[in-house]
């Protein structure tokens, strides 16, 4: 009963992340690619979250637009200098009172002197922004590699065991075996074969679990890696 309800809470849940608002009964078919043993090198994996996991580029990006931000509340405090010149002719007039060509030059200096501190205290305000976003990504970063680590670490031990739990389902078939021909010629009870098919049966849960367990751990060891 329990494993029947288990099964119809997965279909309603998987039926829930394909989109569908009503039960979908779909035809699951075993997965019969191989086991493949997961990287040896976790710092390329972390590295590659680092360049593909939207969130820490989308930190990356804004912490830069925030140090650019700083550096131009910065430059507010430095003196503004425009020029302006001017150059022309006057087509019409006298030539023995003015020349016909003119020309001028200016330069206006603006010092931020006496505006109350204003672009000192805009440029506080943007330097603590960016340090924030700053602390944001190296926070980002870190949780990144952990995560990544964690999941590299439980994709390792799911690889494991399957292994074990294959060769326990091998010592759990030759162990029925010997108790169905130890039966059959008298030498044990119905008692110690029942005990052989429960064993056997248990192995056989627990392989299947494994193999679950491990395609599960590489769909969030990529999860964690790509963010896909």
């Amino acid at each position: 009963l329990d494993a029947q309800n288990s099964l119809n809470s997965a279909r309603a849940n998987l039926s829930m992340v394909m989109g569908f608002p009503s039960l979908q009964n779909y035809q699951l078919i075993e997965d019969k690619t191989p086991a493949v043993q997961p990287p040896a090198n976790v710092d390329d994996l972390i590295a590659t979250a680092f360049s593909m996991r939207p969130e820490i580029l989308a930190l990356q990006f804004e912490s830069q637009s925030a140090n650019k931000f700083r550096v131009a509340e910065r430059d507010l405090l430095f003196p503004n200098i425009r020029a302006l010149g001017a150059i022309g002719d006057t087509p019409f007039g006298n030539p023995a009172v003015s020349n016909s060509w003119y020309g001028a030059v200016g330069a206006d200096m603006e010092i931020p002197v006496f505006n109350g501190f204003l672009y000192t205290a805009r440029e506080h305000e943007a330097r603590l922004r960016a340090e924030a976003s700053d602390e944001r990504l190296r926070d980002m970063r870190n949780q990144i590699s952990r995560d990544v680590r964690t999941s590299w670490l439980n994709a390792n031990a799911a690889y494991q065991k399957l292994d074990v739990t294959q060769q326990l389902l091998q010592q759990a078939n030759l162990g029925l075996s010997l108790a169905k021909t130890r039966y059959q010629m008298g030498l044990s009870s119905i008692v110690e074969l029942s005990q052989a098919q429960l064993q056997q049966t248990q192995a056989e849960i627990s392989y299947v679990q494994a193999g679950y367990d491990y395609q599960l751990s590489l769909a969030t060891l990529t999860y964690e890696t790509k963010g896909l």
